[in-house]
């Protein structure tokens, strides 16, 4: 299956105007003057789907992107589901990305390409939870690019590849056994300062890394997804709520 979905946002005086056109099972509803969710309205993704989602922000507009539940990559033909996301944003405007996990079956594998490119003055908040397989699986493989610039210069150009059945993968030098992986990048405007140090915690474990360039990158992995979840959201909140900061 092949489909594209485009969504535009355009700042108002009271609340921002949202376009959109989709296709199954790329689905968008709005849920809030400036909230939307991404809707399956299909099983899957299935190996061999091409998925695709294309996001355009105007000056000074904001977008808060979720979803309705988890994602589950099932295995289908012998190829990769494919998710592939750009977003554009102009100066001053927000993208405040957070889905819920997506769940990697045994024997399925997902290729997922995200692209944020921002102007001078916006600011991105991304986050990703990865969990490796429905309980009592080892999980399939998961490969994911997220690429970031700022005025056009690249940010972040981060690489994550996991595999539940690869023991160098799952072993200590890789996820340490650790069946889910998060991710939380911050990048732009309007950002307080990063977390201090990294952390440990039983079943959890993160660490962050300064950016060249305003933002801070934060990897976190454990056993359970809400956890994991709950960690990268609670410094998510407080880069959302801190008063709009300057960086020169």
């Amino acid at each position: 299956m092949r489909a594209r979905a485009e969504l535009t946002v355009e700042s108002g005086l009271d609340t921002a105007c949202l376009r959109w056109r989709c296709a199954p099972p790329v689905v968008l509803r709005q849920t809030g003057p400036n909230r939307v969710h991404l809707v399956q309205a299909a099983g899957g993704p299935l190996g061999g789907d091409e998925l695709a989602l294309d996001i355009r922000l105007s000056a000074g507009s904001s977008l808060q992107l979720r979803s309705a539940a988890a994602t589950v990559v099932q295995p289908g033909r012998p190829a990769a589901a494919r998710w592939n996301v750009a977003a554009d944003l102009a100066d001053g405007a927000s993208l405040d990305w957070r889905p819920e996990p997506t769940v990697v079956c045994d024997r399925a594998e997902l290729r997922s390409c995200m692209t944020v490119a921002l102007q001078r003055g916006a600011r991105a908040t991304v986050r990703e939870v990865m969990v490796l397989g429905r309980a009592g699986q080892r999980g399939g493989r998961f490969h994911g690019e997220l690429t970031v610039e700022l005025d056009r210069i690249p940010v972040i150009v981060h690489t994550l590849l996991l595999d539940g059945a690869d023991p160098v993968l799952a072993g200590p030098a890789g996820t340490g056994g650790a069946r889910v992986i998060g991710m939380l990048a911050v990048v732009g405007n309007w950002i307080g300062g990063p977390p201090q140090g990294a952390g440990e915690q039983p079943g959890l474990r993160w660490a962050w890394s300064a950016l060249d360039g305003p933002g801070y990158l934060l990897l976190a992995v454990g056993d359970r997804p809400a956890a994991v979840a709950a960690l990268l959201d609670r410094e998510a909140r407080h880069t959302v709520e801190t008063p709009p900061q300057r960086f020169t």
